[in-house]
């Protein structure tokens, strides 16, 4: 038996060294492979899904919620517990540095998740500020605590009823890393090496990182699910979209998304490639820092919002692929908000909330772009240019600044800006939307900074409740809310598209994300 499974193992190992490597064109550095202490979608999919796995995943091209490094799960009849089953057997990445003494357990997941919620963790001096999902989120609000019934059985105890928990623990923050890791680098003030030198139990694992150049990754061999069929990971990282066109085109990268309206029409009549449109869940936004006067006025948010035309970005932007944007997100792709389009711009009424508020002459301010593009948005800059030209028109002087998006966020989340170019994708609930961005807990770190008790008020009611149709309708409560009070001017819903070699199969694109590395293979 023993042999068989060696020689299984050898023959796997062949197979994978044998196999052409994937080299994927992304358009940006992430800032680091610990997806905890990042909120950008850059690290999330350099890190969470090649070196993570979470408790809950989303099954393949769908919504649906699956088990992952949880086997089944279940929620007491009051909403204050839920249990979760662990898989058995699974390992984490070795390396130089570090071999596991043992396989996954509860242990790991009471490490990555407690290090968000307790200051004085081990883990948490890796984040001094918090981390930002925690933050955001106000987890060490709800989770009261996360208990270690066996070495395969956990229990979160909730401070109140939580009917997203899955769907949140399916989340990029909650992405589990090894205890015993942590607890080593944790003792030796080397924490900084969770999000350098990662240690996961994902299908691939880190090998070398060359900032604004190349990731490259490896199969993992002892993955849960099975080696992957794909063994050498390559992320070719290029911010100008036309050079990542050209690379597809010269098959240099084997596969892209976040792809502009051009980019899919000139490499529609390429023989070799697939280019897929699909509809995921994107909002494309600009968001007013509501501490910042004169942004902590509604009327001035709610003026500049009426000045914006959404359809004139639209078209010169995303030349037609994108719906105009007024709620949190799009009802096409996600549920809990009303029907209604966006209005056209109403410059008289514009002109009138902006005397109200004080400022008939308009005032000076910036507005901030990452340089390049992604899904959200495929042109920030010349989008935040549009956006100048609108303003001008209400003697609004708006300075656009650009930047790079690591440099982006980092500014963003501390409040530097007065409004900001932004976007949110792959929440697959409302609450991870909401809850990350737009409660008042939020507000410390969302480049919103916005807080109203009776929004959260709304939103805690969707939360507390199992029923499908009651949180509805409080969603649709909270985004009405929303508009009325307009911390974000909502720009667009784009559409998204991506583009790859015509022999890659198993790439299947859904709201929750382009394509799912583990899926991929050659022919």
């Amino acid at each position: 038996m023993i042999l068989i499974r060696l020689l299984c193992l050898l023959a796997g190992s062949a197979a994978l060294a044998a196999s052409p490597p994937l080299v994927v064109c992304v358009d940006s550095d992430p800032d680091g492979f610990d997806s905890a202490l990042s909120d950008t979608a850059a690290t999330h999919r350099a890190a969470a899904y090649p070196l993570y796995n979470r408790l809950v995943a989303y099954a393949p091209g769908t919504a649906a919620l699956q088990p992952e490094l949880a086997q089944s799960w279940a929620s007491s009849a009051d909403g204050l517990q839920w249990t979760f089953k662990l898989r058995r057997g699974v390992v984490f990445h070795r390396s130089a540095a570090f071999q596991a003494s043992r396989p996954f357990n509860a242990d790991d997941v009471l490490w990555s998740v407690q290090r968000q919620l307790d200051p004085k963790h081990p883990g948490a001096a890796a984040a001094p500020a918090g981390f930002p999902g925690a933050v955001a989120g106000n987890w060490s609000e709800l989770i009261r605590a996360v208990v270690k019934l066996d070495d395969y059985t956990v229990r979160f105890d909730l401070t109140r009823p939580y009917a997203p928990l899955p769907a949140l623990l399916a989340s990029w923050p909650f992405s589990i890393v090894s205890a015993e890791y942590g607890e080593r680098l944790a003792q030796r003030g080397q924490l900084a090496k969770l999000a350098s030198e990662p240690i996961g139990t994902g299908p691939y694992q880190l090998l070398k990182y060359d900032k604004g150049a190349i990731i490259r990754y490896a199969a993992h061999p002892g993955y849960f699910k099975g080696p992957v069929a794909i063994g050498k990971l390559i992320f070719s990282i290029q911010a100008d979209a036309s050079v990542r066109v050209q690379k597809l085109r010269r098959g240099e990268c084997q596969l892209a998304d976040s792809l502009r309206p051009q980019d899919k029409a000139a490499l529609a009549g390429d023989s070799r490639l697939a280019v897929r449109a699909y509809l995921p869940q994107i909002t494309s936004f600009l968001a007013f820092n509501s501490q910042r006067k004169p942004f902590d006025d509604a009327r001035i948010r709610r003026a500049l919002s009426l000045a914006i035309d959404r359809a004139a970005i639209v078209r010169a932007v995303y030349e037609g692929q994108a719906d105009t944007g007024l709620w949190p997100y799009s009802g096409k792709a996600l549920w809990g908000v009303p029907s209604g389009a966006a209005p056209a711009p109403d410059l008289a009424q514009a002109r009138r909330l902006l005397k109200e508020a004080g400022y008939p002459n308009g005032f000076d301010t910036q507005i901030w772009a990452r340089v390049g593009g992604g899904a959200s948005n495929v042109n920030p800059r010349l989008t935040a240019e549009l956006v100048q030209a609108d303003w001008a028109k209400l003697g609004v002087r708006a300075k656009v600044v650009a930047m790079e998006s690591a440099e982006l966020g980092r500014r963003g989340r501390l409040g530097e800006h007065d409004t900001i170019i932004s976007g949110w994708m792959n929440s697959l609930d409302p609450d991870e939307l909401y809850t990350n961005l737009l409660t008042c807990q939020a507000a410390t770190t969302s480049t919103a900074r916005w807080c109203d008790p009776a929004f959260d008020a709304e939103i805690a009611f969707a939360q507390a409740g199992s029923d499908r149709a009651a949180r509805d309708k409080a969603y649709r409560s909270a985004a009405a809310r929303f508009v009325t009070a307009a911390p974000w001017a909502v720009l667009a819903y784009p559409y998204a598209g991506l583009a790859h070699d015509k022999r890659l199969l198993g790439v299947q694109p859904s709201a929750a994300a382009p394509y799912q590395l583990e899926r991929l293979r050659w022919p």
